[in-house]
């Protein structure tokens, strides 16, 4: 199997010090290079000149010179993975916002959120590192897409207004999940879908918390529903899409007769929280087949059970499809054991669910 061949450029010393050393003591990858930020033309030119398998690069804020740096290379190697480092803070969660809309494949917190010290080294090796090792199986198709959001939503016509004025569908309820590469497309399918959408929607990303108050923030900015980060008790309403925050699971019940949402911070499952799984138990539950689901790119095992629970109860699974998305492992797992009824490409997954809605 051949090496990753990776090359670190970040600012905080002690970062790349962990960085480094889970890095060194993994099978398989290869340091190539661990570099400060400070002279910025000059790393630019180095990550150019060796050409290296994956790029981990630390940004502080949008208007950083690192920030300018991500642009540069994503212009110049646009088939070379880009994963970002930033401060656990609202200048920090912006900046992976950004990366993530421009073509980045992932993004981590370096540091703590409330002491802001250096995350510990389990935490490279344990969420870091699986990341990195899914760097050969990045469909390159989509990472040589500079700006999938201007790309996809340029030549993607949006659902019309009145599309659902006389709407009859059995569903209830859209949950929309994804986790490594799933931003960019959770961008691209809301920008598709009207105001007046005649279901409540759920959103599952695995982010952390206070990146997924700021995502919200932004995504509002890109579709003409609602959206916002989800609330113990948020009423379900139709028409808002309920992002489900970092560190919480998520789930649906009935409460003074209102299908509300819960938020809980119980054991991690599958090493996630939130957690597909949880969310879609509950939903399985509470709105049994009358639920619409859709799974975005992503890898790892969470939301496999989950997604056999709603296909069991006679849900509706629909996935973005291989060519389309930056890791299709999970969506693949799906197929492998049957429990989808299609995958689209990401321009054409907006009309699908409007169909299945109408």
């Amino acid at each position: 199997m051949k090496r990753i061949n990776i090359f670190v450029a970040e600012p905080n010393l002690f970062v790349r010090e962990k960085l480094d050393k889970a890095i060194n003591q993994t099978d398989g990858l290869s340091l190539i290079n661990s570099k400060s930020t400070k002279h910025i033309e000059e790393l630019g030119k180095e990550i150019v000149e060796s050409e290296p398998d994956l790029l981990i690069l630390g940004i502080d804020n949008n208007d950083s010179d690192e920030m300018k740096l991500f642009l540069r290379v994503r212009q110049q190697l646009e088939y070379l993975p880009i994963i970002v480092l930033t401060p656990h803070s609202k200048s920090g969660a912006m900046a992976a916002i950004q990366a993530l809309k421009h073509g980045a494949v992932e993004y981590f917190p370096k540091t703590t959120r409330f002491s802001n010290s250096v995350r510990t080294l389990e935490f490279f090796q344990n969420r870091v590192i699986p990341v990195i090792k899914a760097v050969p199986r990045l469909n390159r198709t989509v990472l040589m897409t500079r700006n999938i959001l201007d790309t996809k939503m340029k030549y993607t016509d949006p659902i019309p207004a009145d599309f659902f004025n006389t709407s009859m569908s059995r569903m209830e309820l859209l949950v929309i999940a994804g986790c490594l590469g799933g931003i960019a497309p959770l961008y691209v399918l809301l920008s598709q879908l009207p105001k007046n959408l005649p279901v409540p929607v759920i959103i599952l990303q695995h982010i952390e918390e206070l990146y997924s108050e700021i995502l919200a923030e932004d995504l509002n900015e890109y579709t003409e529903l609602e959206v916002k980060e989800a609330k113990e008790g948020d009423v379900l309403q139709n028409g808002i899409a309920y992002l489900a925050p970092g560190n919480y699971h998520i789930q649906i019940k009935k409460s003074d007769g209102d299908n509300r949402i819960f938020l809980s911070q119980q054991s991690d499952v599958a090493g996630f929280r939130p957690s597909i799984d949880v969310l879609l138990d509950s939903v399985a539950k509470q709105f049994g087949p009358n639920t619409l689901t859709v799974f975005l790119s992503g890898g790892g095992g969470d939301g496999t059970e989950g997604a056999k629970v709603i296909d069991i109860i006679g849900g509706q699974i629909i996935v973005q499809n291989k060519q389309t998305s930056l890791l299709s492992d999970f969506n693949w797992n799906l197929q492998v054991h049957g429990i989808h009824e299609g995958s689209y490409p990401i321009e054409r997954l907006a009309y699908e669910i409007g169909n299945r809605l109408h």
